[in-house]
């Protein structure tokens, strides 16, 4: 295995273990502080720590041709996409719909963008890619279906449709940023600081009417934050960008399908009485199947047909 593969691997375990403590650490912020204000913050702290890592990142010895600034509206599209309105968005979609709904759409994530990057590319993933992600995808929903029993909100209809505007919202962003930064090698917190600091914007408001209507943020709550931000956020972003350029996005999209998994056993580890249902086993099998078959396929492919490098 190279050593450029045998790094993406690290990076994707790296990543999920990432996203999944975020999950944690987000769920216990929550019992003390409204969404907004989590949101706002976890955003502002990662936004702070992007600042850091750009400010001490070394300036390139000779500018990279295929490096580019972003233009404005590459920026306010990116942020709008990938931070503000897929926060909002999952948002509204859980209060609307409650939380199994919402995760049940934003899990055809990898087979939407495995299409779109067909068609983009205009050409047709290998089999094995193809299989892996329907079964890492049909093994997520079985997963999530024992989660729907008692959960449903009070407009299932209306909360289907704003989780599925949430998960095209990601779709698109994963697929504009890497087309975007096709060929970019160089850090990558000068590439996505922008994008956060200008997405952070509407949350700040929308956490700032909050608190004018008397939403407070504990001590507590306001270390939690810091820690999400910037030592759990910061590296989670960092990896998932690298991977959205080195995997391509249709590989990124599919490791988030293995974070719901991991952290419903971590749940269990803390609370016994919360052990997966038989069912959920069999989709947690499903998922990991899938996404051994497609790491395979991505594996035996030759470096230079990775769609890291075309998309």
């Amino acid at each position: 295995m190279s050593g450029g593969r045998g790094r993406l691997i690290w990076q994707s375990a790296c990543l999920v273990l990432l996203l999944a403590s975020t999950w944690l650490i987000v769920e216990a912020s929550l019992r003390d502080a409204s969404t907004s204000i989590v949101s706002a913050g976890r955003t502002a702290f990662t936004v702070l720590g992007l600042l850091a890592l750009t400010w001490w990142s070394p300036a390139p010895g000779t500018p990279d041709r295929r490096t580019t600034r972003y233009r404005w509206w590459q920026v306010v599209l990116l942020a709008l996409t990938g931070v503000t309105a897929y926060t909002v968005l999952s948002t509204v979609a859980i209060s609307l719909a409650g939380p199994a709904l919402p995760a049940l759409a934003l899990s055809l994530t990898p087979a939407v963008v495995l299409i779109a990057e067909s068609v983009l590319l205009r050409t047709w993933p290998p089999a094995r890619t193809v299989a892996g992600t329907l079964i890492a995808v049909a093994g997520a929903v079985v997963y999530t279906i024992p989660r729907l029993a008692g959960t449903l909100g009070d407009d299932v209809a209306l909360g289907s449709l704003v989780a599925l505007a949430a998960m095209f919202s990601m779709a698109f962003y994963g697929l504009y940023f890497s087309r975007t930064n096709r060929g970019y090698e160089g850090p990558m917190a000068p590439r996505i600081l922008p994008i956060f600091a200008v997405g952070t914007i509407p949350l700040a408001l929308w956490a700032g009417s909050d608190m004018a209507a008397g939403e407070r943020v504990s001590w507590t709550v306001l270390g939690m934050l810091v820690v999400l931000g910037i030592v759990v956020y910061v590296p989670a972003y960092l990896l998932q960008h690298r991977i959205l350029l080195t995997g391509g996005p249709s590989y990124s999209a599919l490791l988030g399908l293995a974070v719901p998994p991991l952290v419903g056993l971590s749940s269990a580890l803390l609370r016994p009485a919360g052990a997966p249902a038989p069912l959920q086993i069999a989709g947690m099998a499903l998922t990991l199947a899938g996404m051994a078959l497609v790491i395979r396929s991505k594996l035996a492919r030759p470096r230079k047909e990775e769609p890291a490098r075309a998309s």
